[in-house]
């Protein structure tokens, strides 16, 4: 008999954000196998603490990451919180940087979104991101050109692969008072919060509940951008 418990794979699991998904997808009964990179540490006190179980991968290599997938068993959700970035002016950002950037940001997404489409199974698929396109922000380069990809990416796979039942959407996110939002200038960081119709900058914590229940709830939504940035 199969088992009705879902199965999620999350990319980035020890980031701010990344960590609070997987405490809400344990809230919510959900296992998930999550990647990490340098954070040992957090990644097996989230492993114990949750029962999720951690793989470190660099998501900037194509290789490791594909073969990382490749060793997974089908998901009911993929979720990729993996995000870098840097507060550097554009003379500042040198190939290596917009590469690097890139990697993480886009190429690891589209890696896991061609998996789940070679599969051709049920699936929700969340890019977690950090621009929605209708807003005209002062954003690093290299950052906003990734963001600009990650939604693009979705609208296009949307199409492909919702004949076979697989929803792909992006939920982007507006600054925190956690994780890369921190690399932002004080100052910049109080001007998102003067144009923020809440007047505040979010949590990790209340952002993971959306982006939980896109990946659990949703049916309809797809190949969107769904913005959780306190109204900017």
């Amino acid at each position: 008999m199969q088992s009705d418990v879902k199965r999620a794979l999350v990319l980035g699991g020890t980031g701010s954000v990344g960590s609070a998904v997987l405490r809400e997808l344990a809230r919510r009964s959900v296992p998930a196998v999550f990647t990490y990179h340098r954070s040992d540490d957090k990644a097996r006190m989230l492993a114990a603490e949750l029962g999720h179980t951690a793989l470190r991968v660099d998501l900037a290599d194509a290789a490791a990451t594909s073969a990382f997938l490749d060793a997974q068993e089908h998901v009911d959700l993929a979720i990729h919180c993996a995000g870098v970035s840097a507060g550097l002016a554009l003379p500042e950002i040198d190939l290596a940087t917009w590469q690097h950037a890139m990697a993480v940001n886009v190429q690891s997404a589209f890696l896991v979104c061609r998996w789940i489409a070679a599969r051709a199974k049920r699936c929700d698929v969340v890019l977690v991101g950090g621009l929605d396109r209708a807003q005209s922000l002062p954003l690093p380069a290299h950052f906003a050109a990734s963001q600009g990809a990650l939604s693009a990416l979705a609208m296009a796979v949307a199409h492909e692969v919702g004949p076979h039942d697989i929803r792909v959407n992006v939920v982007a996110l507006g600054p925190l008072d956690s994780g890369i939002s921190q690399g932002l200038a004080a100052r910049r960081r109080k001007d998102y919060e003067t144009f923020s119709a809440l007047r505040r900058p979010g949590t990790a914590e209340e952002v993971a509940k959306t982006i939980v229940w896109v990946a659990l709830e949703n049916t309809f939504i797809q190949g969107k951008v769904l913005s959780v940035n306190g109204g900017i």
